[in-house]
């Protein structure tokens, strides 16, 4: 891969180990926002990263998942305008197709972004590809032994994604407090606790030892983003009956979603091929790429494309309905098990970006306070 990087007149701040080493000693930690896929965090990372509280640093992430070149750096330079000299990151997954995942990395060191953080498989050579460009590098991991790895590649920091993530989850019997514990015990780089993070979990990780926490599910629950007003109201109300996992086209790997008629069609054994996606992409194409299926996915991950269109379902299809067009019936929405306790109940209660980083640093201040206190 050759890389030509750009000059960029106004660079966004390393998130590399030494500057989270930095503001850990400062008594503060990070507060991600985690990046999801198709347009459904689009406009959410410069607001998060514009965040510079007592106890929080706000991060923000881009998800590079079926973005085209111009959408994807667009977005980029969105976060760049928002939040001058802040720390704002991208998502890769190592799934998507290998011209995509090339594509992305080449724009993301281009642009001079805070950090890559990769998952969705394994990748040595976006490890190198960062380090040759400057660029810190986070895996995602849901192990100890794989933050192993990753640290002796040369990884800056890692997000520790337990089973109550929403979307993909790797080991469904793997809680997130009982891996922050293996992935600190394994490694001695930075780690920030993610998947069905709540706002009540957050003091309880930086007291494990986390470095930070990444949120997503309660951040798209908040009237700043991009994401259809339908897709944030499937968002409220909700119990843990209302969530389930499906099995995805990838792989056949699990994922966990709010339960919609789509969904339970997906149980019955119902197969959604895929269909034209002009109304999105365009007469372009999806990096030129005409035909309903854009080949999105890696060679051999997608169930549906390998069994000629005729099982599983189409992910870009039902994602962008969602995300898009904001479909409730016919849409699949990715969301973490933390959508049980959103309290907002209607879209005109949700909060901004900012103010949920603000009572965000009012609630860290009491239950830290209240943590201290039990252990003296």
């Amino acid at each position: 891969m050759s890389l030509f990087p750009t000059r960029i007149e106004r660079p966004f701040a390393r998130l590399d180990r030494a500057a989270i080493g930095a503001i850990v000693a400062s008594d503060r930690h990070l507060l991600v926002q985690g990046g999801m896929g198709i347009h459904t965090s689009d406009g959410l990372a410069g607001k998060v990263a514009s965040h510079r509280g007592a106890a929080l640093i706000g991060v923000g992430t881009i998800s590079a998942v079926v973005k085209t070149e111009e959408h994807f750096r667009r977005e980029i330079r969105r976060a760049r305008d928002e939040a001058p000299g802040g720390f704002v990151g991208v998502n890769l997954m190592a799934a998507v197709d290998k011209d995509h995942f090339e594509a992305s990395a080449r724009i993301a060191i281009e642009e001079r972004v805070s950090f890559v953080v990769q998952g969705a498989g394994i990748s040595r050579e976006i490890v190198k590809w960062c380090r040759a460009g400057g660029v810190p590098f986070a895996g995602i991991v849901s192990s100890g032994r794989l933050a192993a790895i990753y640290e002796k590649w040369g990884a800056e920091f890692l997000v520790a994604e337990g089973a109550e993530a929403g979307g993909h989850i790797g080991d469904v019997g793997h809680p997130l407090p009982g891996l922050v514990d293996e992935v600190l015990g394994a490694t001695a780089l930075p780690v920030v606790a993610a998947g069905g993070v709540d706002a009540t979990d957050v003091a309880r990780f930086f007291a494990a030892g986390a470095a930070g926490v990444q949120m997503a599910t309660r951040f798209l629950a908040c009237s700043d983003g991009d994401a259809h007003p339908a897709f944030k109201e499937m968002h409220l109300g909700r119990t843990c009956d209302d969530v389930t996992l499906i099995t995805s086209c990838v792989k056949g790997m699990k994922a966990r979603a709010v339960r919609n008629d789509f969904t339970d069609a997906l149980a019955r054994g119902v197969s959604f091929p895929p269909r034209s996606k002009a109304w999105y992409f365009g007469d372009k194409g999806y990096h030129g790429r005409v035909k309903p299926c854009v080949e999105c996915l890696a060679d051999g991950l997608c169930l549906c494309r390998a069994s000629g269109f005729k099982e599983s379902f189409c992910i870009t299809d039902a994602l962008l309905a969602a995300a898009v067009k904001g479909d409730t019936k016919n849409g699949l929405f990715y969301t973490g098990q933390s959508i049980a306790r959103i309290a907002e109940k209607t879209f005109a209660e949700l909060p901004s970006a900012k103010a949920l980083l603000e009572s965000l640093e009012d609630l860290l201040a009491s239950d830290m306070g209240t943590l201290l206190a039990a252990s003296a």
